[in-house]
């Protein structure tokens, strides 16, 4: 289903988001139907925030979001609730992929982080996790690589592509092997 273009600025458990990102979000959480409350207290970063190098600029625009894996008040983390909550977040139209404790850097969090596909306000860097060369329709992780290095793959299988996202311009931008010549 293609979000509303309601760019609409709320709050969410004290975090910045529009509200076509938060309606995605609810959709995915119908979706998803586990523990994680994805439209509540698990938003740990919304969009419009400059938390430094640490993101990117990913959550300088709209349409970006992080979201908490722990059981509420806990450090446990939630394994199983992972792969279907991912589904659910890509169905609703977010590239969103785990991000494993001191991926980033040292001692970076782990977490879930999304990119709302189509949002009018994203930032470059966000922009540049769906389409750029470590992008999510490239089959990668998103994550900037260094010099002369590669992007890495997508732990959690290729894109979910939709209509309303092939409108907007978006397509599968995998490489493709050919198959071998037939005799």
């Amino acid at each position: 289903m293609e979000p509303p273009p309601d760019y609409t600025l709320i709050q969410i458990n004290g975090h910045l988001l529009n509200a076509r990102t938060f309606w995605m979000l609810k959709r995915a959480a119908d979706l998803y139907g586990g523990e994680l409350e994805i439209t509540g207290w698990s938003i740990t970063q919304g969009s419009f925030h400059d938390n430094g190098p640490a993101s990117f600029g990913t959550h300088l625009g709209g349409g970006a979001v992080d979201l908490s894996v722990y059981r509420k008040n806990t450090y446990t983390v939630l394994w199983d609730e992972i792969p279907p909550l991912l589904l659910a977040l890509r169905t609703s139209g977010f590239a969103a992929w785990l991000r494993e404790p001191d991926e980033l850097y040292d001692g970076s969090p782990i977490h879930i982080h999304a990119i709302a596909i189509g949002d009018r306000d994203l930032s470059p860097q966000a922009r540049a996790q769906l389409d750029g060369p470590a992008g999510y329709f490239r089959g990668f992780s998103g994550l900037p690589f260094p010099a002369g290095g590669q992007p890495s793959p997508d732990r959690y299988g290729g894109p979910i592509l939709c209509r309303w996202m092939e409108d907007l311009g978006y397509s599968d931008l995998r490489q493709r092997t050919a198959p071998p010549p037939s005799d």
